[in-house]
């Protein structure tokens, strides 16, 4: 595991350096926030914006999540965040309990989508007092460290019925030789680069400020921290080859075909499917 940070310009003080989302309101400002100001005319305009047109992962986990979750099945979600899958999920007939440290755009949600059920709740605190067929959570597990994982796992596991499924993506492209040029040497040059042509060229003033992201996990490391809890895997597939490259401005330039062909070697999204011992 690696710690993982990004670096962005700042325009706004002389602050360098911002420790990692530790609460709702961080993580959806650095999130793009959760705008209610469109989407929310219709449910054919919510799905349109936030599933069709969205960046390509809502569109990789509904096909996944279609394919291992069953009609009939109670399924809870982890760090629902706006909730777009899990609605549209619930809309096709999937009985579906969202959660998160807040609820995301609550009364605009609610007018278009009256039987969603949403609970405010914390996966680092203590297992669900009620236990479920399947779990599932997207790209939400990178914010935690090594103990924190471990603890959450742990808590998963103990709110599964037995024989009961966790899926999930952990957010982002493992922990590789690959991502650590991309993460330590790639942007950190191309970022300093932009502060130079700001400051120079355009006679801007702003500095290059480093955030903690999260944590760069390998598959290996999740699916250990799985096992130690009482889950098996039982499923794993790669998809996105674009997005991770998509971070540096030098690849952004490149034809999409060369660089999903590069990209094969860091794939964004690692979905798994972890049983619970039982029947």
């Amino acid at each position: 595991m690696k710690s993982w940070y990004k670096y962005l310009l700042n325009y706004e003080n002389n602050k360098r350096s911002f420790p990692i989302d530790s609460a709702f309101d961080d993580h959806k400002r650095s999130m793009g926030g959760y705008d209610a100001s469109k989407g929310y005319d219709s449910k054919e305009e919510f799905f349109k914006i936030y599933i069709q047109e969205a960046p390509s992962r809502y569109r990789y986990y509904h096909e996944y999540l279609k394919a291992h979750l069953k009609k009939g099945d109670t399924i809870f979600s982890i760090g629902s965040g706006q909730c777009a899958n899990e609605l549209l999920l619930m809309e096709e007939g999937f009985d579906i309990t969202c959660s998160d440290l807040e609820q995301a755009c609550r009364e605009e949600t609610m007018r278009l989508f009256p039987r969603l059920s949403f609970m405010k709740y914390d996966i680092t605190k203590a297992p669900l007092e009620k236990k479920f067929d399947s779990i599932i959570s997207l790209g939400v597990f990178y914010l935690f460290g090594k103990d924190a994982l471990a603890e959450v796992f742990k808590n998963i596991s103990e709110s599964l019925k037995p024989g009961g499924s966790f899926i999930l993506d952990p957010g982002g492209a493992e922990d590789s030789i690959c991502t650590r040029i991309i993460d330590d040497f790639i942007c950190p040059l191309e970022i300093r680069l932009a502060e130079f042509l700001k400051k120079v060229l355009k006679n801007i003033d702003c500095v290059v400020a480093k955030k903690k992201h999260g944590y760069r996990t390998t598959d290996v490391e999740i699916i250990s921290i799985a096992r130690k809890a009482g889950l098996y895997l039982c499923d794993t597939k790669h998809q996105d080859y674009f997005t991770e490259f998509m971070r540096s401005v030098f690849f952004g330039k490149m034809p999409r075909a060369v660089v999903e062909f590069i990209g094969r070697i860091v794939p964004y999204i690692r979905m798994f499917t972890f049983k619970k011992e039982g029947s």
